[in-house]
């Protein structure tokens, strides 16, 4: 009877082991798998033109993992940070554009196509070519 009580005993610890085995290898997966997908993001590469008042062209190839256009201008040093966490740009590549002050803005286009969204808010892809123009009332 004793023998019966202390194999019950190491069967029970035998198996919260083993399950505690399995545990920890299903959490180290998850982690595994967790970090693939948050670190996996796609790096592409995106041309973008700024094109001044006095039509002069600055063209930028930018190499991002980042999902926005206002990401990859932030990341790239384009746009400067205040702007960059209201969304709203007067400054490109650090000359200014504002309508309030100087009646001019900055133009976002996508191949030649007004872009209907902020540039925080449009999501790129590798190989888009995208012109923000300082355009004048």
């Amino acid at each position: 009877m004793k023998n019966k009580r202390i194999l019950k005993k190491i069967v029970a610890l035998a198996l919260v082991a083993l399950m505690a085995v399995f545990t920890l290898s299903a959490c180290q997966s998850a982690d595994t798998n967790s970090d693939n997908l948050s670190g996996s993001r796609e790096s592409k590469t995106i041309i973008v033109t700024v094109i001044a008042k006095d039509k002069t062209e600055k063209v930028f190839n930018i190499e991002t993992d980042k999902e926005t256009l206002g990401d990859a201008l932030f990341e790239e040093g384009l746009v400067i940070k205040e702007e960059h966490k209201s969304g709203f740009y007067s400054y490109i590549d650090g000359v200014r554009a504002d309508y309030t002050l100087d009646k001019c803005w900055w133009s976002f286009t996508k191949g030649g196509e007004t872009v209907m969204v902020g540039a925080n808010d449009l999501k790129i892809a590798d190989g888009d070519k995208f012109e923000i123009t300082n355009t004048p009332a």
